[in-house]
């Protein structure tokens, strides 16, 4: 039997913010579209437990994108945590989560342990685990042998049928697949990076994926392209069982101004 109350997980990924709140990916003013989706998730959950973001929080690597996302995510009143994309700098993130709870590494429930690993590679748009982030999901895999176990990252471990972004994902990702698969435990990977959403099970193993902040990416197309659809987060839901419900809510009837014309970023 599941627990009456289970464990109110909120992801968000990719803001791409600047250091000024008028900054712009492909045409998009990245803090408008942040501040609305942040908006919805007040609106539309009135239980969180905890809150993570999955990588490229700032697209300029500043120091005032970080300490605004900080203060902003703080005002929540819940746990919170966050990881590397391709667009930032790990330094700078570490020295503005020095001394609070962000520099941490993992989320501890009673039935659940959420694990957030980096696959960045300092000035390159692929992913890659060093050797220490396989050690990490060892370690805490063999210490919480009793718990459902959650994995997050920003690249996508698979391919997600986008030639263009595909070249990205992480180029060790087998080596992950191979490590995880050791734990039954560990039930999901979580992710963001491809600025689109994605859920399936592929032999027990949830694969999860979650739109931006702001700007969509086209699935599976060929090149870079822009999608239509709004902005938004992922909300899950973690069973005692270790079962998982998940969804993702959009921003709607809101009118972006967006330059399609780019043909990347």
């Amino acid at each position: 039997m599941s627990q009456k109350i289970p464990f109110q997980l909120i992801q968000i990924t990719d803001p791409h913010l600047h250091a000024g709140e008028e900054g712009t990916l492909l045409g998009l003013q990245t803090q408008k579209s942040l501040d609305l989706v942040l908006d919805k998730i007040r609106e539309e959950q009135p239980v969180i437990d905890a809150l993570i973001a999955t990588g490229d929080i700032a697209q300029d690597s500043s120091l005032q994108a970080y300490q605004r996302f900080k203060t902003i995510l703080e005002g929540f009143g819940v746990t919170i945590r966050w990881c590397p994309g391709n667009h930032d700098n790990k330094n700078t993130m570490n020295r503005v989560a020095e001394k609070s709870e962000l520099i941490e590494k993992i989320i501890v429930t009673d039935f659940w342990v959420i694990l957030l690993l980096d696959s960045s590679v300092p000035h390159k748009v692929y992913g890659r685990f060093d050797h220490d982030q396989f050690e990490l999901v060892d370690q805490v895999a063999g210490k919480y042998p009793d718990k459902h176990i959650l994995v997050a990252f920003h690249h996508h471990p698979l391919p997600m049928g986008s030639h263009w972004i595909d070249h990205q994902q992480i180029k060790n990702g087998s080596e992950l697949l191979a490590i995880v698969r050791k734990y039954p435990n560990i039930k999901a990977l979580l992710w963001g990076h491809v600025h689109q959403e994605r859920d399936e099970v592929i032999d027990g193993l949830r694969f999860i994926s979650t739109p931006s902040t702001c700007v969509q990416f086209e699935p599976h197309s060929k090149d870079f392209s822009i999608d239509k659809t709004g902005p938004g987060y992922r909300w899950l839901t973690l069973y005692d069982d270790g079962s998982i419900e998940t969804g993702v809510s959009r921003v709607q009837n809101v009118e972006f101004e967006i330059d399609y014309s780019v043909k990347g970023y």
